[in-house]
């Protein structure tokens, strides 16, 4: 009697299911559970096979493994990745994107709000795209693009989405760009962009064809640099326009007694007639209530009608919609002046940072916010080491000691491991001595941690 009773259960569901009829996908309102979402767009679709989806908590990122990204799966992303509230983490990694999916993708992810990783390795684009990713709108914060092929063009992209004179990114804090094709010429593009970059506090350039002369372009940017004529300039606009600001106000003010007499005049006069003014309204007001009240008829003499009743509805609605957007405006109006102010306010351009006047020349301190620099598995002898070293120098002699006594402007941890010079040189034993004394991962490690036995070892990251 059970299997009759499935058989029996089965065959009203395909029943029903065909009585239905092909379900519109662009019809389905995303419920904001990707597991759900994903599956039932994909079925949908007629998408047969698809991966599975597996949240976790508190993040919910959204794994790719041994599948193509199509455009069927760029248009389920369009419904669902914006739906995700909790979303910060954005794993595809191996997808096959093309320059058309990725970015259709890009601007997907523009729409998620909460993002803040983006892990894209092993998709290679010829026109190497992944800039799109650095813009000053991305919300991003981290961004990994390992094994992506990328070369000095696509490094030359990255670096100046990195900054310029007249942009720069202010929200990526770490770029993992190990595995790729970067030589020294593409490292002194990013080097570029970090010159005017205060965001990057993380750089991985790990396996890639990096020398001599790439790690000296980092070094200059990591120790005090001169500016360039285009720099001058746009230093000298911004210095204007910070002192044209403040002129701009005071002008505004009153300056005499007797403008402020007619100021206080004039305004009372205003406010006498406004007051008029209101009182005539409500005059006018209180006149046409009494008349309406006594030209309309009560509920007993007329009955209104289902279709009357329907068109107050939509009114009312209308009406209520045409607020909430007018209120909808003048919010996003208002914070949009709120978060200028703040960005005019509590953020610097880096053009505008003290500098020194040397041979006609004017040296800004160089880039003491980047924290972690890797460089291991290239091909940098002693003479970028150093290089390296006298930068690193440069740092901590004009480092400023912090609350607790700590030093910790510039490089904290310095990766150089697996290059082309001898580990018994002494530029690398002295600037290993530094940096340890510097990581607060390795003082962690020094002090807190109980000595490895049986043979365990510490893993660099």
């Amino acid at each position: 009697m059970g299997k009759k009773v499935e058989k029996v259960a089965k065959e009203k569901v395909v029943t029903s299911v065909e009585e239905e009829g092909p379900r519109n996908p662009e019809d389905y309102v995303c419920t904001g559970n990707l597991e759900v979402d994903f599956t039932e767009l994909c079925n949908r679709m007629e998408i047969l096979e698809f991966p599975l989806v597996v949240p976790r908590h508190p993040v919910v990122p959204l794994s790719g493994l041994a599948w193509m990204i199509d455009q069927r799966y760029i248009f389920i992303f369009q419904k669902c990745l914006p739906a995700l509230v909790a979303l910060q983490t954005v794993s595809l990694w191996n997808v096959g994107l093309t320059e058309a999916t990725f970015d259709a993708l890009v601007a997907i992810l523009r729409q998620c709000t909460s993002l803040k990783s983006v892990v894209l390795d092993g998709n290679p684009f010829a026109h190497q795209p992944y800039y799109l990713l650095m813009n000053e709108d991305s919300q991003i914060q981290h961004l990994t693009l390992r094994n992506n092929q990328i070369d000095d063009v696509g490094a030359k992209l990255i670096g100046e989405a990195l900054s310029t004179p007249r942009k720069c990114n202010k929200t990526l804090l770490t770029l993992n760009l190990n595995f790729n094709h970067i030589t020294d010429k593409g490292i002194g593009y990013i080097a570029e962009g970090l010159r005017l970059n205060r965001s990057l506090l993380w750089l991985s350039v790990a396996y890639n064809q990096i020398g001599d002369e790439g790690a000296i372009k980092l070094a200059k940017v990591l120790s005090p640099f001169a500016l360039t004529h285009e720099e001058i300039v746009e230093r000298r606009l911004l210095q204007l326009n910070s002192q044209e600001s403040p002129r701009s106000s005071s002008l505004r003010r009153p300056e005499s007694k007797s403008d402020r007499s007619s100021q206080i005049e004039s305004s009372t006069a205003i406010d006498k007639s406004q007051k008029s003014a209101k009182s005539a309204i409500k005059k006018k007001d209180k006149k046409e209530m009494t008349f309406l009240e006594k030209a309309t008829p009560s509920i007993t003499q007329v009955i209104p009608k289902k279709d009357d009743f329907k068109m107050l509805k939509r009114g009312s609605i209308a009406a209520e919609l045409k607020l909430s957007k007018t209120k909808m405006t003048r919010s996003a109006k208002e914070k949009r002046n709120v978060s200028a102010e703040q960005e005019t306010q509590g953020i610097q351009n880096p053009l505008l940072e003290p500098g020194e006047h040397q041979d006609g020349q004017v040296f800004l301190a160089g880039n003491i916010c980047l924290m972690s620099l890797n460089l291991s598995h290239n091909q940098i002898t002693e003479v970028g080491v150093k290089a390296l070293l006298a930068a690193l120098k440069v740092q901590i002699s004009q480092a400023r000691p912090a609350v607790d006594g700590r030093s910790v402007s510039g490089l904290l941890r310095l990766v150089l491991t697996k290059n082309a010079f001898p580990v018994t040189c002494e530029a690398y034993t002295s600037l290993q001595e530094l940096i340890v004394a510097r990581d607060p991962m390795s003082k962690h490690h020094m002090v807190c941690s109980p000595p490895s036995t049986h043979g365990e070892s510490q893993l660099q990251g």
